[in-house]
């Protein structure tokens, strides 16, 4: 691809941080596709090896086996569990009888402790069962399918992934242009744009960029995408007079995108997809912002879908994460070794505005990054010069929701002025 002004970007004297360029597009994606291994067998075990039931089985075994261990310790122990057990078969009916799942050990140990015990055998148990049971079922039929069902669902998950990726990749403009608040920028905003990202390609050792789109609303920043840059316009005017500060910020998206990050984000949702559409769709439904657990349909749909909610904020999320900060690391570093440590650092020092309570959407679930602290510690280490961290705390409230704000007295409260001649 060429520039933003047409021209190809000449390559680079020095590599960038020691790494060749990749000489092809195929070779770049797949780099960028096998980046995170943990991350794709996290995405195939929660998704397509029924991981959410496993926590709803695991959550009714641990309810069940503490108030059948509690009880077991008292006189009314049997009586108790004779009951439970009959409302369990009732509700979620088991091959295998639930007098061999939880068993009767709290008569000596005492109710708490027969609650602990009971509980976590309990829940341990059943959530066993309900990643294993589909498969023995199918190894009492016959040996050979549960191998091949195991085969079928990674073919089915590799492929939709490839298709999700492809798709979301050559639609990219068009998402991001109708939905995503973006537009093409205009011919000042080329021309104040145009030399900061070719100074970065250049230093970067990026032999073509991305296209550009323009945000009119939002923080300043730049977010980079498979294909595409997105920047705000909050940005371009934060760095109005200081093309240096332009092309550091520019820069430090472009590392993103050069080593391939959206495109692994991409590649693990798609693998991913069934369990993506029904947290999309779980996100939006149970809003804070639109809805309350009071209401009795929301408090329905909480109960419905939260082993979905449970399996992506609980065991997805810090595995994707933990993978997201290591890349934010790095790219940090390539960033101070640029020479863009000082830009980022400021950056960094003044700190996000906190967001209003809204949709946690898929990207926004696993778009966590390490403290502000720990990167600049980082980039210290990097060589970048240590900031006062007085003088940032200093101007840390107003950035936060505290403006120093004179008091305005509501009218509704002024007090009456009494005439002097009034009795």
């Amino acid at each position: 691809r060429a520039s933003l002004t047409g021209e190809v970007v000449p390559r680079p004297v020095a590599r960038w941080a020691g790494r060749p360029a990749v000489g092809s597009v195929g070779r770049w994606v797949w780099s960028a596709i096998t980046a995170h291994p943990v991350g794709i067998v996290a995405a195939l075990v929660c998704a397509w090896g029924g991981l959410p039931m496993a926590v709803l089985l695991g959550a009714v075994g641990a309810v069940t086996g503490g108030i059948l261990g509690a009880f077991s310790a008292t006189p009314l122990g049997e009586g108790v569990k004779d009951r439970v057990w009959f409302a369990f078969d009732l509700v979620i009916p088991l091959p295998v009888p639930i007098d061999q799942l939880i068993p009767d050990i709290a008569w000596q140990v005492g109710m708490m402790l027969g609650m602990l015990i009971g509980a976590a055998y309990g829940g341990l148990t059943l959530a066993w069962l309900g990643l294993s049971g589909p498969y023995q079922l199918l190894y009492e039929s016959d040996p050979t399918w549960p191998v091949s069902m195991m085969l079928g669902n990674v073919a089915a998950a590799l492929t939709l992934g490839v298709a999700f990726t492809l798709v979301m990749v050559a639609a990219e403009r068009w998402r991001m242009t109708r939905f995503g608040g973006a537009r093409v920028p205009s011919a000042r905003e080329a021309d104040m744009l145009a030399p900061a990202v070719a100074d970065a390609a250049r230093l970067l050792g990026v032999a073509s960029v991305p296209h550009l789109l323009i945000a009119d609303e939002g923080p300043a920043e730049a977010v980079a995408h498979t294909r595409h840059l997105v920047v705000s316009r909050a940005l371009l005017a934060e760095c109005v007079g200081d093309p240096a500060r332009l092309t550091a910020r520019v820069g430090r998206e472009l590392i993103h995108w050069r080593e391939g990050h959206p495109v692994t984000q991409l590649w693990v949702r798609g693998v991913a997809l069934p369990l993506t559409l029904v947290y999309e769709v779980a996100s939006r439904l149970l809003a804070p912002s639109t809805n309350t657990r009071a209401r009795p349909a929301t408090l329905a749909l909480h109960l419905l879908l939260w082993p979905f909610i449970f399996t992506v904020q609980k065991i997805m999320v810090p595995i994707q994460a933990g993978w997201w900060k290591r890349a934010t690391m790095r790219a940090d570093a390539t960033a101070a070794a640029c020479g863009w440590g000082g830009v980022l650092a400021d950056v960094l020092a003044a700190g996000p505005v906190p967001e209003a309570p809204g949709v946690v959407t898929w990207r926004k679930a696993f778009d966590v990054t390490p403290p502000a602290e720990a990167r600049m510690d980082a980039l210290e280490r990097a060589g970048v010069p240590r900031r006062d961290l007085a003088a940032d705390l200093a101007d840390d409230g107003p950035r936060r929701g505290r403006p120093r704000l004179p008091m305005t007295e509501l009218p509704q409260l002024r007090r009456q002025e009494v005439p002097a001649d009034a009795d």
